[in-house]
């Protein structure tokens, strides 16, 4: 049944039709309010253990914090006695740098617990944001959980799963620690139902991982440390390709050395931190206090070092701790209620949501291509949710009216089905922008991060509005055709409103794509792009698509400059990372480029195209297993004429007769958009070069590589491969040149692919090769500049 707010509670003051907070639940109990006593307020996150809410506890009138339990934890009375004695050993706990636990209580068959609610930020996610602290706020952090600690061993109590994500830093200057108790409760009954150890690997103490029975406050000394290394170095202090395999790396050697990550840590931190970590509990300190103690001994330097805080873009993004902080969301297609031909409105509204939400930092949402495959779908939200791997999910649906439009949503936990955010809306059709701009904000509030996403100023003309949507409806089908109909309904939108940032930034945007299929000039693109963002400095998709006119244009350190101030509005936007991660991998620069485009599919598992970038990175890199995990995820390979001219290429690189065989037996289309791939699996397999160029010189390939722009330059380094594989060196060198003359800065393909190796012996290679490497260096320059 539905949570219901407490017979007297204030109602929201947000016009009508409004239920701000109305929780619902699965818990099927009698009592409108969980345990017939708190009202829940909003999401405050989701771990291992369960799910945090700020509720209201309404007997008193007082916030708590209110965790749900995970089912399988308490599963028979024995567990639900030990969990209920470690409740009450932790409440022995009373000390200002620990969280307060109050009670333990259930709704409908599930448990929950009520705790001290602490309005502030968790010290993972100032970490995250700042990758690295100054030492002073290291020392005065650490020693405050230091505090806290000794207080809880003193009461005989055990964390056990001490980590970042568990200490909270209080508006009012207090750092707390907390979930005391929980873990080992959760723990025993863990190994009672799945023979298993509760924990988090990057934190866990040696005798944890090797499920030893007899923890003591030395595991959590253990924690202490590894949580030291990382606000020291802005890295985790244990790798690898697994959980199971950074759990056990402890058990195979001596804690890393700090310094040979970051040589500026002072020595006293660094035998700090690898005492706490020492492998035997033995050598490690015997107290919190006393690695307080030695903490406060260390000599404070005048200022941090430059780099101490880092920009998300200057930091190196990381996919796994961009996954593992952020609230995640999927906003479901919305529902069309009205005629089939309005449904370009509900997938507009949908994609501009997303669009708007990814803007949020501390968000991390679901593309519009992940969640597409749910549209129409009668699948419970909460399924889909656990699907996706994300913890809130929204839903709606739109009605357009003459001049009007009705739009209603919601915002629904995945692990207990609390509905935190409803509303619906009757508003001029013109107003769609600000509907969601004000559903992204309280959605960001109820999710309780910043809603940081800058407002808009929608078009006041209703037309423009409903032309934008339909425009971006075609841009995202990409083909030629589509492309083409989307920069008429732009520029028909533009007539409308001639200075709308967000309609000049889709513009710009389609425009640019359509000059690479069309192979025109970029000049409209260009001042489109140079309007919007001029008219919005502050706008991601704005310096989106300048960065993209500038890409097209050849002006890749302008592009890289763009795109660098696009992260830092939107960090979570995905084109940008992706973008980003293809010119820096190109130029040579694939450690940073990598990152970009594993973000990138973070954000956009759907994103192909830079799937196919970072497949080819790995692949010249020489990694050909990484290469094949990028691709196994995409369900179809040759139904998609970019990837089928992809792998066709990789594969003659190789000169792999046997799996161009393999694929050229699997192609059902062989014309059109599939001839060049076609052709090149065919040359391969027969190795037959008249046949190849008597077909195809005179057209496609050939005549292209001979223009200017991007699309020229590709089919210029498809001629280049293809001369060098049939051994026409002076042919390659030739198209190689017309490559570099279009402005290649790909250094990776000229310095890693296969085919070149005798190529690069001729000064005219090293010639063109030099060209590159200029360029490359001033991509590096443009990405490291302030």
């Amino acid at each position: 049944m539905a949570i219901q707010r407490a017979p007297g509670a204030p109602t929201p003051a947000s016009g009508p039709h409004v239920s701000h907070v109305t929780p619902m639940s699965s818990f099927q109990g009698g009592s409108a309010l969980v345990g017939g006593r708190y009202e829940v307020v909003r999401l405050l996150g989701v771990g291992g253990m369960g799910t945090v809410y700020q509720a209201r506890d309404t007997e008193l009138d007082e916030v708590v914090a209110l965790k749900t339990l995970r089912k399988e934890l308490l599963e028979d009375a024995d567990m639900l006695e030990r969990f209920r004695n470690e409740v009450k050993l932790a409440r022995r706990v009373t000390h200002r740098n620990v969280a307060r636990m109050f009670d333990i209580g259930e709704h409908g068959g599930e448990k929950f617990l009520t705790m001290e609610f602490v309005d502030g930020e968790s010290l993972a996610s100032l970490l995250e944001r700042e990758k690295r602290l100054p030492i002073a706020r290291v020392v005065e952090i650490i020693t405050a959980v230091c505090a806290g600690l000794s207080a809880a061993h003193a009461a005989g109590v055990i964390h056990r799963d001490l980590k970042p994500d568990n200490v909270m830093l209080g508006k009012d200057g207090r750092v707390l620690v907390t979930d005391f108790g929980i873990a080992r409760a959760a723990q025993n009954s863990a190994n009672k139902t799945m023979g298993m150890v509760l924990g988090t690997p990057a934190y866990m103490a040696p005798e944890q991982v090797l499920g030893q029975k007899d923890i003591d406050a030395r595991a959590d000394i253990y924690a202490l440390g590894a949580m030291l290394f990382e606000l020291f170095t802005g890295e985790d202090a244990w790798v690898g390709d697994s959980a199971m395999g950074i759990a056990t790396a402890r058990l195979l050697g001596p804690p890393p050395d700090p310094k040979q990550r970051r040589p500026d840590i002072p020595d006293a931190a660094a035998r700090v931190i690898l005492r706490c970590m020492a492998k035997s509990r033995d050598d490690r300190y015997a107290s919190a206090d006393q690695v307080a103690r030695d903490l406060s001994s260390l000599t404070m330097p005048a200022a941090p070092a430059p780099d101490m805080v880092e920009t998300l873009v200057r930091a190196k993004p990381d996919a796994a701790k961009l996954a593992s902080h952020d609230k995640t969301v999927a906003v479901l297609p919305f529902r069309n209620a009205g005629p089939p031909d309005d449904e370009y409105l509900a997938e507009g509204l949908t994609d501009d949501l997303i669009d708007t939400l990814s803007m949020t930092r501390g968000l991390r949402v679901c593309s519009r291509g992940a969640v597409a495959k749910y549209k129409g779908s009668a699948q419970d939200p909460r399924e889909v949710g656990a699907d996706l791997g994300v913890q809130v999910v929204v839903e709606g649906s739109v009605r357009k009216t003459p001049g009007a439009v009705r739009i209603t949503a919601r915002l629904v936990s995945v692990a207990d089905g609390f509905q935190l955010w409803a509303k619906r809306f009757d508003r001029p059709d013109k107003d769609l922008f600000a509907i969601n701009d004000e559903a992204a904000r309280a959605i960001a509030e109820a999710l309780t991060v910043d809603p940081t996403a800058p407002a808009r100023e929608a078009p006041s003309n209703a037309a423009a509005v409903d032309l934008y949507l339909r425009a971006r409806n075609e841009y995202h089908k990409f083909w030629p055709e589509n492309v083409a109909r989307s920069v008429e309904i732009f520029e028909q939108a533009l007539a409308l409103a001639p200075h709308d940032p967000t309609i000049l930034s889709g513009y710009a945007l389609a425009r640019a794509r359509f000059s690479f299929f069309a192979g025109e000039a970029m000049d409209k693109a260009m001042a489109a792009a140079t309007r919007a963002a001029e008219a919005a400095p502050n706008l991601p998709e704005a310096r989106l698509a300048l960065a993209t006119v500038l890409f097209q244009a050849n002006d890749i350190p302008g592009a890289v400059r763009e795109l660098k101030l696009a992260l830092a509005k939107g960090p979570g936007l995905a084109e940008a990372h992706a973008l980003m991660g293809r010119i820096l991998s190109e130029a040579g620069h694939t450690d940073d480029g990598v990152r970009h485009l594993e973000v990138a599919l973070t954000l956009d598992p759907a994103m192909d195209l830079a799937r196919r970038d970072l497949h080819r990175t790995y692949d010249l890199l020489g990694f050909p297993e990484k290469a094949t995990r990028v691709l196994e995820s995409q369900k179809t390979l040759l139904d998609d004429a970019g990837q089928t001219i992809h792998m066709a290429r990789t594969l003659l690189w190789h000169r792999d007769t046997a799996r161009a065989s393999d694929v050229l037996s699997k192609m059902s289309d062989t014309t059109g958009r599939f001839a060049l791939s076609h052709r090149l699996l065919r040359l391969i397999t027969t190795g037959d070069a008249t046949t190849f160029f008597a077909d195809y010189d005179a057209t496609e390939a050939a005549q292209r590589a001979k223009g200017t722009g991007r699309r020229s330059m590709f089919f210029a380094q498809v001629m280049t491969e293809i001369a060098t594989f049939v051994g026409n060196q002076s042919m390659a060198i030739e198209y190689l040149s017309a490559a570099v003359d279009a402005g290649l800065i790909d250094l990776l393909w000229l310095d890693r692919c296969p085919l070149f190796a005798s190529l690069r012996t001729s000064m005219s290679f090293r010639t063109l090769r030099a060209r590159v490497e200029e360029r490359s260096r001033a991509v590096a320059e443009a990405y490291r500049a302030a």
